[in-house]
């Protein structure tokens, strides 16, 4: 029993010996809606974070298809304006296409008006400043030559000599083989020009161009001459004897001529005869000069592309038969054009003739008249147009259909093909003694051998021709 007053511990709450339990501990079992291991006034600022997260992810949830169909709405919506536009592009594209071609029509027939018009003045001012640049360029041509002549052989040496050069030396070597091929490609360039000066050096821009290099004034002036004095000295006495007849009796050009069996023509038109090829540049021709002077035979543009037409092509055409001359029509092929549509045009305008004076039809190749070059084709998709249309002229005449062409076009544009080898060949080559055939031919059938041909009735430069074979040979060619 413990004495009034006595300190009694067990009267005291007690903490067992060896209890490690905290004050913190002790708090939340007097507190139990506390969180543990968080100060009590921070209980409220958890909560709200965690009540906010939750949110941002409902929400999140929420949204998402929200936002999922959104995107498909903007997309189709996209859609259909595109489509709409494409639609609406189509409809102007065809609205506005008659316009277009009838604007390009009228834009290419103006163009080639102005070249019309710029083309005489461009021959006359040739005229005036060859006897100053001939002198010249005949002067240089030769040093040229040797120069080129000089050092090719030198820069071929050196060039097979440098791979054979120690790698010290090799970077200097080639440094000065670059030098010499330099200096021996300007040498190359001067010689070119030279050798290449007139007025055509490059392709001309009219129907009746040719882009082979031109023969000298001199040159020229002696075809001239001796046509003047009776044609060739390889006419015969029957030939010359026929001239002198017509000079007797000059009717007027459109008065027709007494038709002749192929027999009697065959007597008249001697080996090798010799013919010019004319456009509307030559304007009007008196034919029974022409006829008289010793030419038997003409060539005459009659369309060029799918839309021009020599306006004299009737007269000039008809002009050359009535005066006693074969005659043929030939056609300047754009390939960008149908192949097909530029042969009707052409067989179209010369039409249905069966008089044994007409010589086949005649395709012209040339570069582009618009800047040079093969119109932007392949040499494939050249020889594909040209066949479609040789196809074409052979199955509406029966005829296999003249190939004109010169050898630079026949070599950059056409790869040197040997697919139309058994077509008529004319080739332009001037200033050779004979002239180089190409392209599978065994040999030429008409040679264009100047433009700066001088004939009577005819004003200006033309272009002359030689045929290859006897009288006969050239009547065999007619309807």
């Amino acid at each position: 029993m413990n004495t009034p007053g006595q300190h009694n511990p067990e009267e005291e709450p007690r903490e067992p010996v060896g209890s490690s339990e905290s004050a913190d501990a002790t708090e939340r079992r007097a507190n139990p809606e506390r969180p543990s291991n968080a100060p009590g006034a921070s209980n409220g600022g958890q909560r709200t974070a965690r009540g906010t997260e939750q949110f941002a992810r409902d929400a999140a949830y929420r949204l998402r298809p929200v936002a999922r169909r959104t995107t498909d709405r903007i997309v189709r919506w996209l859609r259909q304006v595109l489509a709409a536009l494409a639609t609406l592009t189509q409809r102007v594209v065809r609205r506005a296409a008659p316009y277009a071609r009838r604007a390009h029509a009228w834009l290419v027939s103006a163009i080639e008006g102005v070249q019309r018009r710029i083309d005489p003045v461009a021959r006359r001012v040739w005229q005036r400043l060859s006897p100053v640049i001939e002198p010249v360029r005949q002067r240089l041509a030769p040093t040229a030559r040797r120069i080129r002549d000089e050092f090719q052989p030198r820069a071929a040496k050196l060039r097979a000599r440098l791979p054979e050069s120690s790698g010290r030396h090799r970077a200097q070597l080639r440094s000065r083989s670059v030098q010499l091929t330099a200096a021996v490609a300007a040498f190359g360039v001067l010689a070119i020009l030279v050798g290449t000066a007139g007025p055509d050096t490059g392709e001309r821009s009219t129907p009746a161009a040719h882009t082979v290099e031109l023969r000298s004034p001199d040159q020229a002036q002696s075809d001239g001459s001796q046509s003047d004095q009776g044609g060739t000295e390889q006419d015969s006495n029957s030939g010359q004897d026929q001239a002198q007849a017509r000079a007797e009796n000059p009717d007027s050009d459109s008065a027709p001529e007494a038709k002749s069996s192929p027999s009697e023509s065959a007597v008249d038109i001697p080996p090798n005869a010799h013919g010019i090829d004319v456009s509307n540049h030559n304007g009007p021709i008196q034919w029974n000069k022409v006829a008289a002077s010793g030419e038997h035979y003409a060539f005459v543009l009659a369309t060029d592309g799918g839309n021009f037409t020599n306006p004299m092509f009737d007269q000039q055409f008809n002009g050359a038969k009535n005066a006693g001359m074969l005659a043929g029509a030939y056609h300047f092929g754009r390939p960008t054009g149908s192949a097909v549509g530029q042969a009707d045009r052409l067989l179209n305008t010369v039409g249905s003739t069966d008089d044994g004076k007409t010589l086949p039809p005649v395709l012209d190749l040339e570069v582009s008249p618009n800047g040079g070059g093969c119109y932007g084709k392949t040499s494939g998709q050249l020889h594909s147009w040209t066949q479609s249309f040789l196809d074409r002229v052979k199955s509406k005449t029966g005829q296999d259909a003249i190939v004109y062409a010169s050898p630079s076009f026949w070599s950059s544009c056409m790869a040197g093909s040997q697919a139309f080898s058994e077509n008529p060949l004319w080739l332009a080559s001037y200033g050779v003694p004979q002239p180089s055939v190409f392209g599978g031919w065994d040999a030429y059938s008409f040679w264009q051998y100047t433009n700066k041909g001088s004939v009577p009735g005819i004003t200006g430069p033309v272009d002359r021709n030689l045929f290859q074979g006897s009288g006969s040979d050239l009547l065999e060619l007619t309807r």
